[in-house]
């Protein structure tokens, strides 16, 4: 089946001509005037993506954007904006809101077929692989359902939504729940007594965590806050501890679960005493690198001079330092807030 591509632009020329070489490449179009009417096909119809511009009558791009947040099933949905502002600030604006990608009025057919077809692609896959988290997780409740008088686990587990930079829990809230990320990435840190933020761990789609308090009948020892806009599943503590003393193999994993974070945090720690600041930074570069890629891949990824900071442990006029002198030495390449590793093995070498 063609994927089915939702154009929505108040140019009607723009609109048929982008609709016209979609076509030609065998999609299924459908178009909107402006944003009101976007939204009412997107909630009848769940395009397979989104091609939306910014500056519109009745809706913006901007409104159509977080109006998604509320309609279900749109999550995954990539959502590309086509505009004439070409500022590094609107970039960022839309990026920030949750965009997949932006294209610049006027754009050629091949660069609109290139980034769709990427965008759909990155989508289908994302799409099987939380096809195969949600199995797990149904065999994950339905094993404990199946022992007797259990009738406390949820068939759905439900699904937190954080902006980006929103707090889900704070150092020394009692906890409530697992958390599971289902999509964006969340940090947990701490911050001493002079202010100064220090990230204990970053968590990827596919991830728990949140679940060390619970084990220990403590409150949390650190916050927890998205770094993008990102959905959290809640497991409720009481079904939590149901299935870990209802089923061996979950509870034996959740131990070398468990073990595996300690034995990291161990290292980070001695790494953090011992390490020069040149090496701190490699490791907060590598650890970043494999929560925003799969294994082997060697694409950009985000990473602001305030995180790397608090990751690593040194002042941010330290980090801006080495971060210079691994561009120097070809190590990254750093383009506006985007790293991307160019020499893998040899930045390896230097946390080592």
């Amino acid at each position: 089946m063609n994927n089915t591509i939702l154009v929505i632009d108040d140019c009607h020329i723009m609109r048929e001509t982008t609709c016209e070489v979609l076509r030609l490449a065998n999609y299924n179009v459908l178009t909107a005037g402006d944003g009101k009417e976007g939204l009412d096909i997107i909630r009848k119809n769940l395009p397979d993506l989104i091609l939306c511009d910014i500056l519109m009558p009745n809706l913006d791009g901007y409104g159509v954007l977080r109006a998604l947040e509320n309609i279900p099933g749109t999550f995954l949905t990539p959502f590309i904006f086509i505009s004439s502002k070409a500022k590094i600030s609107d970039f960022r604006n839309g990026m920030d809101l949750g965009a997949d990608d932006y294209l610049t009025k006027p754009f050629s057919g091949d660069d609109l077929l290139r980034i769709v077809g990427s965008r759909l692609k990155k989508s289908l896959a994302l799409k099987e692989s939380f096809k195969n988290t949600q199995r797990e997780i149904e065999s994950f409740f339905n094993g404990a359902k199946t022992l007797k008088d259990i009738n406390l686990i949820s068939d759905k587990i439900p699904v937190k939504k954080l902006k980006k930079k929103e707090t889900l829990y704070s150092e020394g809230d009692k906890p409530n729940y697992v958390y599971y990320l289902v999509s964006g990435k969340m940090k947990t840190f701490k911050i001493n007594e002079h202010g100064k933020e220090y990230i204990t761990q970053i968590y990827k789609e596919g991830e728990f965590f949140g679940h060390q308090a619970l084990l220990n009948n403590n409150e949390h020892k650190e916050s927890a806050m998205s770094i993008s806009n990102s959905e959290i599943g809640l497991i409720l503590k009481q079904d939590f501890y149901q299935i870990l003393s209802s089923n061996t193999q979950i509870s034996l994993n959740f131990i070398k679960h468990i073990s595996e974070d300690l034995d990291e945090a161990k290292e980070r720690l001695l790494h953090l005493a011992y390490n020069s600041g040149r090496k701190k930074v490699a490791e907060a570069l590598l650890l970043l690198n494999t929560k925003y890629n799969q294994p082997g891949d060697v694409k950009a990824f985000p990473a602001n001079r305030e995180n790397l900071s608090a990751l690593a442990g040194i002042s941010p006029e330290s980090v801006s330092r080495h971060i210079s002198d691994f561009c120097n030495e070809y190590l990254i390449q750093v383009q506006n807030s985007s790293i991307t590793i160019t020499n893998y093995q040899k930045l390896k070498g230097l946390k080592n």
